[in-house]
């Protein structure tokens, strides 16, 4: 029998993790009215790095159209910009071990600015739990050692939305829409991307807060494969990493709204022109009906769009992992270099060398 490979279990476990996630909303939801509330003319501010970074960029619609001033901010910013920040303000600090520096540095900052702040981390939350005020853990078992962000980084981007409607004195979302389309989302791209030929490059390209899920998934590349991964802004794309790309990359074009998807539709229309291959996850109300191929999802508010469209990005860096002979579950390739992991244990988690971590 064959064992299933953990990855793929950690993809497919995405809606029932939502479905557990909706039975705690209401917790998350009632801490961010008791701590994350900003006073008059506050702003909310989400620091962290990686995938912390962009969930709380792909939650910036949501918490918009709650009526926060939302600011997503990388943890280094954070360090450096601490000392303007206002006592109305307030802060979320997000690592899933609690010990990456540069977030811990963040809070350190933050504390020193006697702001109030809360961690959401997963399990006892580490240096970051310590120091922050308040912490709130997603409490999500790992399927296997050393597995890129998959089901965490959905549980967070859910999270952030509840502390978000929390925070504006709002219920959670209902994340009904969002399971469904998780759902149609593996079972569409399951065997999609057979035949697929390994692309010399990938570009995720959106706009709004989906720039949040195309920094996300180039950064599932950059964790599972050896192919060179760029995110970008669907109309600076034309004027930066264009003028550069090998036309043998893939474009991949992330359109929950209907005014993007009408751009993202020309731009794929003209990339044909060019022989690049184009990939489209879009929606049934917002189709990108010229790209080459699609993942289409079923209709969501766009707000929740990412909650799904991240799947389809999952399937196809593990997908194209296996094809060019490396294994998504081990990650082996990134520690079988052992310079350059510590190197990289150096640049963002000097803490954890000679860990092993």
């Amino acid at each position: 029998m064959t064992t299933p490979s953990p990855m793929l279990v950690d993809i497919a476990r995405q809606p029932g993790v939502l479905t557990a996630f909706a039975a705690r909303a209401e917790s998350f939801a009632a801490l961010g009215r008791t701590v994350l509330a900003p006073g008059d003319g506050g702003r909310l501010w989400v620091t962290g790095c990686g995938d912390g970074l962009f969930a709380a960029i792909a939650a910036s619609r949501w918490a918009a159209e709650c009526g926060l001033d939302w600011r997503p901010i990388g943890a280094m910013d954070m360090v450096l910009g601490a000392d303007r920040l206002r006592c109305t303000d307030r802060v979320i600090a997000i690592s899933m071990s609690g010990n990456v520096d540069r977030t811990f540095e963040a809070a350190r900052a933050v504390a020193s600015a006697g702001v109030p702040m809360l961690a959401l981390v997963n399990g006892n939350g580490g240096r970051l739990g310590e120091i922050a005020g308040t912490k709130i853990s997603l409490d999500l078992a790992d399927i296997a050692p050393f597995l890129c962000g998959t089901a965490s980084y959905t549980a967070t981007l859910a999270a952030l939305m509840a502390l978000a409607a929390g925070a504006a004195g709002r219920e959670p979302p209902d994340l009904g829409a969002a399971i469904a389309a998780q759902n149609a989302a593996l079972a569409a791209s399951d065997g999609a991307f057979a035949g697929l030929a390994v692309p010399t490059g990938v570009r995720l390209l959106s706009a709004s807060n989906d720039i949040g899920t195309a920094q996300y998934g180039a950064a599932k590349f950059v964790e599972l494969t050896r192919i060179p991964a760029w995110s970008g802004e669907l109309e600076e794309f034309a004027h930066s990493q264009y003028w550069a790309m090998p036309t043998q990359d893939l474009v991949v074009v992330l359109a929950g709204d209907a005014a993007l998807a009408a751009y993202a539709d020309e731009s794929c229309a003209a990339l044909r022109e060019l022989g690049v291959a184009t990939l489209a996850i879009d929606t049934t109300s917002t189709p990108v009906a010229r790209a080459a191929r699609r993942i289409t999802l079923p209709d969501m508010p766009p707000a929740l769009f990412a909650l799904a469209a991240c799947v389809p990005l999952q399937i196809l860096a593990a997908t194209l992992a296996r094809a060019s002979g490396l294994d998504p579950d081990t990650r082996a390739h990134l520690k079988s270099d052992a310079l350059r992991f510590k190197v990289s244990r150096m640049l963002t988690r000097r803490s954890l060398l000679g860990t092993g971590a």
